[in-house]
């Protein structure tokens, strides 16, 4: 399965995370940054994510969609076009380690289903306390 991944941000959020990607593993084909920008209208930045997914989904089996924030606009226009029938997969929550699983494997799933448990469980492990043992006793030069 071809996955086509649109990361859609306020601000260079999505621009800078694919950028990031790029210089660990190289440039990625099919993937597309958008960025709401404080003078951006709502119905810019949704003309620009219908234009996003109008190319990949041309030329892509699939779409996945990772937006920022929960609730923010890239969000909302991912969700309405989820709702006017637009399939694709979409995710709020975006992060570096989430995108670069995604991008690193994700023409190794079978089905969206499968992509969607692989991306739960990249995000599930992102997030972690960092634990040293011992360190409440050793002072910063121990480290």
């Amino acid at each position: 399965m071809k996955v086509g991944v649109i990361l859609a941000s306020h601000g260079e959020f999505a621009r800078a995370a694919l950028g990031s990607v790029e210089m660990i593993a190289g440039p990625q084909p099919d993937v597309q940054a958008l960025a709401l920008g404080a003078t951006t209208s709502l119905e810019d930045f949704e003309a620009a994510f219908r234009e996003a997914w109008g190319s990949l989904s041309s030329s892509c089996d699939h779409v996945v969609v990772l937006c920022d924030i929960l609730g923010g606009t890239p969000f909302n226009v991912v969700a309405r076009a989820k709702a006017a029938g637009l399939p694709l997969t979409a995710y709020a929550g975006l992060s570096l380690p989430v995108v670069i699983e995604l991008l690193l494997c994700r023409d190794q799933w079978a089905d969206p289903e499968e992509l969607s448990r692989a991306v739960e469980a990249a995000a599930s492990r992102a997030f972690q306390a960092i634990e040293v043992p011992g360190t409440d006793e050793a002072d910063e030069g121990d480290l």
